[in-house]
């Protein structure tokens, strides 16, 4: 009679599931039916797993405060009901040991959650516990019926019925997910596709995925800045150091997927999406929310359907930039290097600020890329240019660039005495980064300043020449400006014979009577600290009377007492050729 009439409320509960659509209606539906259909069940918790973060956690319960229960998270093993999801079948408790039992090796945090969803204390003193399946064989989660009352225990053959109830139960269940799943598909497909055909902006996307998905959306670029952010007055602020992290495992560890983190002592979930182009990416997607407000399946088919928008207004954004910026640059390349410039420097005037106070300078970068594997060659260029593009950006004063083959060419405007040393680090910036992304060498070279765009290609062939110098010193990764070439710049445009013939006429002597060089290096030293005997000691770590001995030596072979001021001029100008030439050993250590 039992029996019987357990099937009937079975079939009648069986018939009630299937007429509800919702899914969140049939999930709460299908707990009151189990404890119907049970007897003696008092309580009840149905839990879902969410197979991104590898738990189980209570999406409906009876009996039990949900705020509370809601906040556990069960690795599966854990609990009853972690071993019933684990060992893919149903488990019967029979009595209060063995309630504790399976309960025994719940974490301390879910113990606590689990004694706080309770008028107080106490542990089942029967349970049931079955897997719900979907028709592919994928356990979806966990039913699980407690009773609290002593009067009453579970049997084998409620554990039966529960396991037939949870078969037909898992029937209703799916046609509710793939209902809700439809539905929800086609409210995010009209927000979004209302978003793009609108040609809303980037925030206009943030702020629909926020709201689609009732959590915090932040975007941001392959350069840690915030582009877009919904809620936009939210106090919530994204450690730096996090951020960082989030980035280097995207862009230096390579990971693609999606990606799970936390912060605020495990309080706040965050997931990262990379948004990619040609599967390179070129920003971050960053859902935020509460530990216990996981990702449904829903809420990553609207990211899904999100990313590509996201990815055509970047694209978009970076294509606006640079069509902004190619224009400019086509001018300053006039400018630069046509034989008639004034037609292109009056235009040019038009996009740069003039005025008595106003001041430009030409700076090169240039890379060596000949290593540069064919079919990386155009995707590293426009990494290089958006990372060009952003720096450029934190840039107060205008300026211009244009790029030919790995070959940067910057035109600086500037009226205050710092942006010199701005200049000068936006240029060591780009030459850091070329290095520690690609392992690529690079130098740098700076004209000298001017008043008059009309004397930009005099900047221009100073900065060139500064390269040829680092090229011929073999001083990669380095920024040199034209000016602190000193004697140096005289020597690049002049005939090298020539130069070689100079030297050997004033130092052939020493080099041949000096194979160490010792005699040579000294001398060097001694011209550079103005002939004064205790610095030049002191440049030398030696004595005094050693640099001396030394100099007594030089005036012999040379054949003089002393320098007067023509000798050490013409001594000191052919120490500076070989130095640049590298035609004596001493040189490979020294500076200009």
């Amino acid at each position: 009679m039992k029996t019987d009439r357990q099937l009937t409320s079975l079939m009648a509960s069986i018939r009630v599931l299937s007429s509800t659509r919702e899914l969140p209606d049939v999930l709460r539906q299908l707990l009151q039916e189990a404890l119907h259909v049970i007897d003696g069940s008092t309580a009840g918790v149905l839990f879902l797993y969410d197979e991104q973060q590898d738990v189980l956690y209570a999406e409906s319960a009876i009996g039990f405060n949900m705020e509370t229960l809601g906040k556990v998270r069960l690795k599966p093993g854990e609990g009853m009901s972690g071993k019933t999801f684990q060992q893919k079948r149903g488990n019967i408790y029979s009595h209060l040991h063995d309630t504790k039992t399976g309960m025994a090796n719940l974490s301390t945090q879910n113990a606590m959650y689990y004694e706080q969803s309770l008028p107080k204390l106490a542990y089942p003193v029967s349970a049931l516990s079955v897997p719900l399946y979907l028709s592919d064989g994928t356990c979806i989660g966990v039913l699980t019926v407690d009773i609290f009352e002593r009067k009453h225990t579970f049997e084998p053959n409620d554990l039966d019925l529960l396991e037939t109830f949870a078969r037909q139960a898992s029937i209703a269940v799916e046609n509710a997910r793939l209902y809700s799943q439809n539905k929800r598909t086609q409210e995010i497909h009209q927000a979004l596709s209302r978003v793009s055909l609108s040609y809303g902006g980037l925030n206009d996307i943030t702020g629909a995925l926020a709201h689609l998905l009732s959590k915090h959306v932040v975007v941001v670029n392959e350069f840690a800045e915030e582009l877009s952010s919904y809620p936009e007055q939210s106090t919530f602020t994204l450690p730096s150091s996090l951020l960082e992290n989030m980035l280097t495992s995207l862009y230096i560890e390579k990971h693609q997927g999606v990606q799970t983190w936390t912060m605020d002592h495990d309080q706040t979930a965050l997931y990262t999406f990379p948004i990619q182009i040609d599967a390179e990416p070129i920003g971050l997607l960053i859902i935020i929310g509460s530990k216990e407000a996981l990702l449904s399946p829903l809420d990553q088919v609207a990211i899904e359907q999100a990313l590509p928008i996201f990815v055509m207004e970047l694209h978009q954004r970076e294509k606006q930039d640079v069509d902004d910026l190619m224009y400019t640059a086509r001018l300053l390349e006039m400018v630069i290097h046509s034989s008639e410039p004034d037609s292109p420097t009056q235009e040019l005037l038009m996009h740069i600020p003039t005025g008595s106070h106003q001041r430009y300078v030409i700076g090169k970068l240039q890379l060596e890329h000949s290593g540069v594997p064919v079919p990386m060659y155009n995707r590293m260029k426009q990494q290089l240019m958006r990372k060009v593009y952003y720096e450029q950006s934190k840039l107060s004063d205008v300026t211009i660039v244009y790029e030919r083959h790995f070959d940067l060419t910057f035109l600086f405007t500037f009226s205050s005495a710092t942006m010199p040393l701005t200049i000068r680090a936006f240029l060591n910036e780009l030459l850091s980064y070329t290095q520690s992304k690609w392992n690529l060498s690079g130098y740098v070279g700076l004209g000298r300043h001017v008043s008059k765009p009309t004397a930009l290609k005099e900047s221009y062939m100073e900065a060139v020449r500064v390269i040829h110098y680092l090229q011929r010193k073999q001083r990669p990764n380095e920024l040199v400006d034209f000016d602190s070439l000193g004697p140096y710049r005289l020597f690049l445009n002049m005939n090298e014979e020539e130069l070689i013939d100079y030297v050997f006429d004033k130092l052939g002597i020493l080099m041949t009577h000096d194979p160490s060089s010792e005699l040579l290096n000294t001398l060097f030293v001694y011209m550079e600290q103005g002939q004064r005997l205790k610095e030049t000691a002191l440049a030398l770590y030696v004595h005094v009377n050693t640099v001396k001995y030394r100099l007594k030596k030089i005036y012999e072979l040379l054949g003089i007492k002393g320098f007067t001021v023509e000798e050490a001029f013409n001594i000191h100008l052919a120490l500076k050729i070989a130095n640049y030439l590298e035609i004596s050993s001493f040189s490979h250590n020294r500076q200009k």
